[in-house]
């Protein structure tokens, strides 16, 4: 599933590429991907409109047109978003497509049909009708400090939580707790301020390297448990075997020697 890191390479990809251009045409090939909205109607509010504005907020992307609309995004299990020459075929699975001046277009591609497309004159009123919590590269050591204070369950769960922090989901909270060295099933209420304070650190420090490295694992720090997010494959910090349990009904990978 596409995460913080994923959803902000999108935001940085459309900032340098669409921004400031018009929408020349609207393709809808899944009409099931728009929430309360149809593909004429869609692209009535697109067509002709200048793009003038990007905000990102947990897995949500917002794009906004000079008529005061803002296109939200949320990319589900599998969905992605591809800027590409409109010249090159359409990308295979692509449910929306927004044909530019510029000759870009950009992809909006879901093989699983899970995420979502819609229209909204507020990006706030998304964050409070999904009831997201703040973004997580929006915290402070404080903040988080002062969410963990009371709350019960395993510090994975709560990781993912969106009510609680919107944007980390199964993928990096494994990564972050792998940094901090904290075992996914520890109680949150467990931690100590100098074992949160370790698990802000790992957390900004974690979303800010996968967003430098685009969040593509290939290009991650040799640190990182992506790569060889695995059973049995070696942990990058310590060499010892990575193991996998079951936590919030998700599959987890730790390390038992670095994660106790």
């Amino acid at each position: 599933m596409p995460e913080l890191p994923d959803v902000e390479v999108y935001k940085r990809r459309l900032d340098a590429h669409a921004l400031g251009q018009e929408v020349a045409r609207v393709e809808v090939p899944e009409p099931a991907i728009l929430r309360d909205s149809s593909p004429q109607a869609l692209g009535r509010r697109l067509h002709e409109q200048r793009l003038q504005a990007t905000r990102r907020h947990g897995k949500f992307l917002f794009l906004r047109t000079a008529g005061g609309d803002w296109l939200v995004m949320h990319f589900g299990m599998s969905g992605r978003l591809e800027i590409t020459d409109c010249s090159q075929p359409v990308p295979k699975y692509t449910d929306l497509q927004l044909v530019l001046g510029n000759g870009c277009c950009i992809d909006y591609v879901a093989p699983r049909k899970l995420g979502f497309v819609a229209v909204s004159d507020d990006p706030r009123r998304v964050i409070e009708d999904r009831q997201l919590g703040p973004d997580a590269l929006g915290l402070d050591a404080d903040a988080l400090a002062e969410m963990a204070r009371g709350r019960r369950g395993g510090v994975k769960c709560w990781l993912m939580d969106q009510q609680t922090i919107a944007g980390i989901g199964n993928v990096y909270s494994d990564e972050i707790l792998l940094r901090a060295g904290i075992h996914p099933k520890t109680a949150v209420a467990d931690l100590d301020d100098a074992r949160l304070k370790q698990l802000f650190d790992a957390l900004s420090q974690v979303l800010r390297l996968a967003i430098d490295a685009g969040a593509d694992p290939t290009a991650m720090p040799r640190s990182f448990l992506l790569p060889e997010r695995e059973q049995g494959r070696p942990c990058p910090r310590c060499g010892g075997d990575i193991k996998a349990i079951k936590v919030c009904g998700r599959t987890a990978y730790y390390c038992p020697t670095c994660q106790r």
